[in-house]
């Protein structure tokens, strides 16, 4: 079958939208994402908002096009949304961006079982470049679709998905018309048209499976963008509408401050994108304790490295290091004048009061993660300290970071916020740029 053919464009971005998401929930985690427990807001002024994210939106002067972004609060929960047009003629769609996995797939009449999304249901019936995919086609073999399938009735195949956190979608393996900003149209995109949906999407009409894998969106327009893609993932606190955040397919200008990791490859999970840490420092010094070949990709376990994955929200160490970088962060917080909570936030076990002791300002200490290659990632105190409601109606901060015990350590979408990250997959490695949503 042909590839996907596209408009002639030197790039192709996306607009984002915000919304707190986790990959995959930790035991104990509340339904609907690790970051519930915040202050509420208005889901109607949002639904207003999001009606005038139009995927035709006009392009800058310099032919790389910027939409607006919303924040995810009134979604209660955090993933970053990209606004695409679905079909010819086109449905709008909130999908989840996903760093952690390749199908492309969208909620689709008629459903069988699906959740509240924002946006209109993609009806395939009334797109006329929507085709379903033969079960004797490539792509719907083991190696190519992880759960391929075949209905016997239409001779067309069908595809499940399951994630970690034990939601799931399966339907018909089709191909149809995508829809960017500036009315760029990308044609005979393979993906899920989801009869039957379940779990933590709730809000999304889908998901854009941006992996490393064959069925991957960047995969796909490969041919005309390259292998490599950029995002920035704005405020996640952010109530008001942003251009600033942006997904963009094609090689950029590389900003100055961009510093770059090399990127390893799994071959027992090959779609992710894993680097390898060196360390941490935590208010100027380096966090000692723990064994840092935890945090290296073992190429014969598969176990070890950095997942960078936008599906997540909070970033997930082994729990050697994951200690250690607490207790050290506890002993400088304290010694700065954060009073440490007795209690526990949800899956948060390191909390505290940033009033200070008789209105005395609190000094927080300063998180860097070292990674190899040189290249240092300096966290904003906003990429470490999630805000979170007591019972007492206040707002107090948890260490946004957790223990991992299967092996997987990832960098999540919270620590990512603010830095303009480069998935450069021809050079082989990841790039992180501070304040880049700004530049």
């Amino acid at each position: 079958p042909a590839p996907p053919n596209h408009q002639e464009r030197s790039s192709l971005q996306v607009p984002v939208v915000h919304r707190d998401a986790v990959f995959p929930p930790a035991p104990g985690a509340p339904p609907g994402g690790l970051l519930r427990l915040r202050h509420g807001a208005d889901a109607g002024h949002y639904t207003v908002q999001l009606a005038s994210l139009h995927p035709t939106a006009a392009a800058d002067d310099d032919d790389r096009l910027r939409s607006p972004v919303l924040s995810g609060l009134p979604f209660d929960s955090g993933e970053y949304f990209a606004v695409i047009g679905v079909g010819d003629p086109s449905t709008r769609a909130l999908v989840v961006i996903d760093t952690g996995s390749d199908l492309i797939w969208l909620q689709c009449a008629p459903c069988r079982h699906c959740y509240r999304q924002m946006t209109p249901l993609y009806d395939p019936r009334s797109s006329s470049a929507y085709r379903r995919i033969p079960c004797a086609s490539h792509r719907c073999r083991r190696d190519v679709l992880r759960y391929p399938g075949c209905d016997a009735r239409t001779g067309g195949c069908v595809y499940m998905v399951m994630y970690g956190d034990g939601s799931a979608s399966s339907g018909d393996l089709a191909t149809d018309r995508l829809v960017f900003p500036s009315d760029t149209h990308v044609h005979n995109v393979t993906l899920g048209c989801g009869h039957d949906n379940r779990g933590l999407f709730e809000s999304a009409a889908g998901l854009l499976g941006v992996g490393r894998g064959n069925l991957s969106f960047p995969t796909q327009v490969a041919a005309a963008y390259g292998r490599v893609f950029s995002y920035c993932l704005g405020d996640r606190m952010s109530r008001a509408k942003d251009s600033s955040s942006y997904l963009v397919f094609s090689r950029t200008p590389e900003l100055p401050s961009t510093a770059f990791t090399p990127l390893r490859t799994n071959r027992r999970r090959p779609s992710l994108y894993y680097v390898d840490m060196v360390g941490f420092s935590v208010g100027g010094e380096p966090v000692t304790g723990f064994s840092k070949a935890s945090l290296a990709l073992d190429p014969a376990t598969g176990r070890g490295g950095i997942v960078v994955n936008s599906g997540t929200a909070i970033s997930r160490f082994a729990r050697d290091a994951y200690a250690a970088v607490r207790d050290a962060f506890n002993s400088r917080a304290a010694a700065g004048g954060m009073r440490k909570l007795d209690t526990n936030f949800s899956v948060f076990d390191a909390c505290y009061d940033l009033r200070g002791r008789g209105h005395a300002t609190v000094r927080v200490p300063s998180i860097v993660l070292h990674f190899a290659g040189g290249m240092d990632m300096a966290l904003p105190p906003a990429n470490y300290l999630v805000p979170v409601e007591g019972s007492d109606r206040r707002t107090y901060f948890c260490l946004g970071l957790q223990a991992a015990d299967d092996g997987l350590n990832v960098l999540g979408n919270v620590q990512q916020q603010g830095f303009g990250v480069v998935f450069d997959v021809e050079l082989e490695r990841i790039g992180f740029a501070p304040n880049g949503c700004s530049a």
